[in-house]
């Protein structure tokens, strides 16, 4: 009785092992480019396609060298890169895989809108550092990130618009970058590339409380990730025990980040945890996992939130709510001041950008790719 009764304990720890492992599988991969989320018509252009046919984009695709992503109107995608950074193509935009390989990380910005969310501070778990930048080529120069933050790149005929709103980056390819040589875009700041040589005389600085349709959407990607993490953890107490870097939540359909450590602030000041333990402490402050009505994964923004906020200028850790499914923004964003925000540049010159001063909350987008919500099971991996 004794020894069926161990076996019984025995079979059922296997059996809660085995539903932890199936509501949060982590994504073991050597690759960037991994298709987080796809909303609308996202497609992907494989380099070795005949007749340059397109397919579908869509949760789990995984880029090759020479591919391309693209999306239409009225849709946007997520792509993974190192583990904790993100790469975000807003409407009508394209991008072409360079080098996907962790050690060489390089894409070619072809046409549209991208913003990078850029992690190096967890180094258990990312590949970005100052050895080993990550490389955007656009039309009209090539820029290497190698520290934690929030870019923005507005390609057009003639010109990019670089903006820095977290980090810092530099005008350069790798090799200028590893050898000193590349001129350095702080945060708060941005310029045009023209093809180019620059000079300290085109830098601009951004204001700080413009944001458009797609600043919201990368924040709304933001908080989704966020809730994820939590939501992740909470179904999987033995997380502790199953490492850290991607981590499938079935809830919201999409990898969320695990940290290496305790916790790790995104440069939207999300908090992320390692574990369902660490999650404690922080209850207090307010970070409680939130859930969509629609379960989509895309996120709920409120059309209030300072645009500061929603690009990445405040780093204050944001306060969560359950009750309404609202972010309460505190009485420290409106009161803290900073130097970086959105789309628009703020300058003296003729040759000063602007864009429209407020925004409405985006509508929220149908993905027709699989890469929507609901309580799907885990993507086939690459």
């Amino acid at each position: 009785m004794k020894r069926f009764s161990q076996i019984s304990i025995a079979a059922l720890a296997l059996m809660l092992m085995l539903a932890a492992i199936g509501n949060a599988q982590h994504l073991i991969s050597s690759k960037a480019g991994f298709v987080n989320r796809a909303e609308g018509k996202v497609f992907i252009l494989r380099q070795d396609s005949e007749n340059g046919e397109k397919g579908r984009a869509s949760l789990g695709t995984q880029m090759r060298d020479g591919d391309r992503i693209m999306t239409e109107a009225d849709s946007r995608a997520e792509l993974l890169l190192s583990p904790g950074s993100y790469l975000r193509l807003n409407e009508n935009s394209e991008i072409r895989a360079v080098s996907t390989s962790f050690m060489q990380m390089r894409f070619e910005l072809v046409k549209g809108s991208v913003i990078t969310e850029i992690s190096t501070s967890t180094e258990q778990v990312s590949t970005i550092n100052k050895n080993n930048p990550v490389e955007l080529v656009t039309p009209h120069g090539i820029v290497s990130i190698a520290k934690d933050g929030l870019y923005r790149f507005d390609i057009a005929e003639a010109t990019t618009l670089v903006q820095v709103r977290q980090g810092e980056l530099a005008l350069g390819a790798r090799e200028q970058f590893l050898s000193g040589k590349a001129s350095k875009l702080g945060r708060g700041n941005a310029i045009r590339l023209d093809g180019s040589s620059t000079t300290k005389d085109e830098i601009a600085k951004i204001n700080k409380d413009v944001a458009d349709q797609f600043d919201m959407w990368s924040f709304s990607r933001a908080q989704t990730l966020m809730a994820a993490n939590l939501s992740a953890l909470r179904r999987s107490r033995t997380t502790s025990a199953m490492g850290y870097g991607w981590m499938y939540d079935s809830f919201y359909n999409c990898y969320t980040f695990i940290p290496g450590r305790g916790l790790y602030f995104s440069p939207y000041g999300f908090g992320f945890f390692n574990s369902f333990g660490s999650m404690y402490g922080y209850y207090p402050y307010g970070y409680y996992p939130y859930y969509p009505g629609s379960g989509s994964g895309g996120g709920v923004v409120t059309p209030n939130i300072p645009p500061r906020v929603v690009s990445g200028n405040d780093r204050t850790p944001i306060r969560r709510e359950t009750e309404g499914r609202r972010i309460d923004s505190g009485p420290s964003f409106s009161d803290r001041s900073g130097d970086f925000g959105s789309r628009s540049v703020s300058t003296s010159s003729p040759s000063s950008v602007s864009a429209p001063a407020s925004v409405a909350a985006p509508a929220p987008v149908r993905s027709d790719s699989g890469g929507g919500g609901g309580r799907a099971a885990a993507p086939t991996r690459p």
